[in-house]
C-alpha cells in the first residue's frame, strides 16, 4: 500500500496528482446526484405543490445546476468543482510539463469540451441506464429473459404496422446490445485509470484525453494569482463606494453575490454529501429504531383470584384445572397458564378465567413455547 500511495510521485513530478486523489474527486462527483435527490425528495414531501415537478425532472435540474456550477469553476479556477475541492486544476496538455510557472488558462475549446464530458455525458449515460432498466423489466426481466414478450408475428406488415414494429425491434436491439456497450465503456475507463496508476499515461480518463487537458495539483502561484484577483475585487468595491455611482455599486454587489454564492457551494455541496452518507449509515445501522422506540410500558397490575375461583397450585408446573403437570401450556389474559385442552373446553363453556372469573374467549388463548428444565 505504501507503494500505491506514492504512485503519483515516482515520476518525480510533484504536481502530478496521485491515483487516489483523482478517484476521490470522481467519487465525490458521483455522490452529489443522490445526495441532492434525497434532499429534494425530503422537502418535496413537505411542499409537494412546489417541489414535486422538480423531483420528477431531477435529472434535468441537476444537469442544469452542474452546468452553471462547473462553468463557473472552469472559468474562475480552471478546474471542475470536485477537482477544485481537492486542490487540483486542469491545464492544456502542451503546458502540463512546463512546471509550476505555467499559468496558462483554459481555452474556450477546453471549457466547452470539459462541460460536455462532465455534464452532458453523465446525463446521457443516466438516461440510457434508466431506459435499459425499463426495457429489461428490472430484476424479473434479467431472471426470466424474454418469457414475458409477445411472440413475433410472421404475418406480412402493413404500412401502419411498420413504425410500431420498427420501434419494437429497435428497443429489443438496444436491450440486447446495451450491456456490451456499457461493459466496453467501463472497461475503457478502467484501462485509463490503470495506465495512469502505473504512469503509462498522463490522462486519468479518455475524456481528459479528448479534451486535451491534464489534471495537475495547484501550485502556490495559482493560489497567489487568485488572491490577487480578490485584492482587485476589494479595490473595485472601494472605488465603487468612493465614486458614489449607484450603477457601479449595484453591478459590483451583483457580481460579488454571484461569486460568493459559488464559493459557498464549495462547503454546501460536500456537507450535503456528508449528510446523505450519514443518513444512509443511520438507517442501515438500526440506531434510528432504537432512538425512535418508545419505552416498554410497565406490566399491568395482576388480577386477584376470585373467592369462588379455583385455587392456585403450589407447583408452578401444575395445571389448576386438571391438577396434573401441564402439557401444551397455554396462557389467558389473566396471566395464568393451563393445559391447552383443559382451558379451551372451560373457556368455550364458561367464557371466563377459572381462577379470576375475568371474561375470556377462545380467541384470546395464547400458546406458550418454553423449554423444559
Amino acid at each position: 500500500m505504501e507503494y500505491l500511495s506514492n504512485l503519483g510521485a515516482i515520476s518525480g513530478d510533484l504536481y502530478r496528482p496521485s491515483y487516489f486523489e483523482l478517484v476521490n474527486q470522481d467519487k465525490m462527483t458521483d455522490m452529489l446526484r443522490p445526495a441532492l435527490r434525497y434532499v429534494l425528495t425530503v422537502y418535496a414531501q413537505r411542499y409537494p405543490r412546489y417541489l414535486l415537478r422538480m423531483v420528477n425532472h431531477h435529472d434535468e435540474l441537476y444537469a442544469l445546476l452542474m452546468l452553471i456550477v462547473e462553468n463557473h469553476y472552469l472559468r474562475e479556477w480552471g478546474a471542475s468543482f470536485a477537482e477544485n475541492f481537492y486542490g487540483l486544476k486542469r491545464v492544456p496538455a502542451r503546458t502540463a510539463f512546463r512546471g509550476r510557472g505555467a499559468l496558462e488558462g483554459l481555452s474556450e475549446y477546453h471549457i466547452y469540451s470539459s462541460l460536455l464530458f462532465m455534464v452532458g455525458l453523465p446525463y446521457i449515460k443516466g438516461k440510457l441506464d434508466q431506459c435499459y432498466e425499463a426495457l429489461s423489466g428490472g430484476p424479473g426481466g434479467h431472471l426470466f429473459g424474454n418469457v414475458f414478450e409477445d411472440d413475433e408475428e410472421s404475418t406480412p406488415q402493413t404500412p401502419r404496422e411498420f413504425m410500431p414494429n420498427f420501434l419494437k425491434k429497435a428497443k429489443q436491439a438496444f436491450r440486447t446490445t446495451y450491456p456490451y456497450t456499457d461493459g466496453v465503456y467501463n472497461a475503457v475507463l478502467f484501462a485509463y485509470q490503470l495506465a495512469y496508476m502505473f504512469n503509462r499515461t498522463d490522462y486519468f480518463s479518455p475524456w481528459l484525453h479528448l479534451c486535451r487537458v491534464q489534471v495537475r495539483r495547484m501550485s502556490p502561484r495559482d493560489f497567489k494569482a487568485h488572491a490577487e484577483k480578490e485584492d482587485l475585487a476589494r479595490k473595485a468595491l472601494s472605488s465603487a463606494l468612493s465614486s458614489g455611482s449607484p450603477r457601479q455599486l449595484a453591478k459590483y454587489i451583483f457580481t460579488l453575490t454571484i461569486t460568493r454564492g459559488f464559493d459557498f457551494l464549495k462547503y454546501l455541496l460536500p456537507m450535503s454529501v456528508f449528510f446523505f452518507k450519514f443518513l444512509e449509515w443511520w438507517y442501515h445501522s438500526g440506531f434510528h429504531k432504537q432512538a425512535s422506540a418508545q419505552p416498554i410500558p410497565p406490566p399491568p397490575d395482576s388480577v386477584p383470584p376470585h373467592s369462588e375461583g379455583l385455587s392456585i397450585p403450589s407447583d408452578n408446573s401444575t395445571c389448576p384445572l386438571c391438577q396434573k403437570k401441564r402439557t401444551n401450556p397455554t396462557m389467558i389474559p389473566s396471566g395464568f397458564v393451563f393445559c391447552y385442552p383443559c382451558i379451551f373446553r372451560y373457556v368455550e363453556d364458561n367464557q371466563r378465567c377459572p381462577v379470576t372469573f375475568m371474561g375470556t374467549v377462545t380467541e384470546q388463548l395464547r400458546k406458550v413455547y418454553a423449554v423444559s428444565p
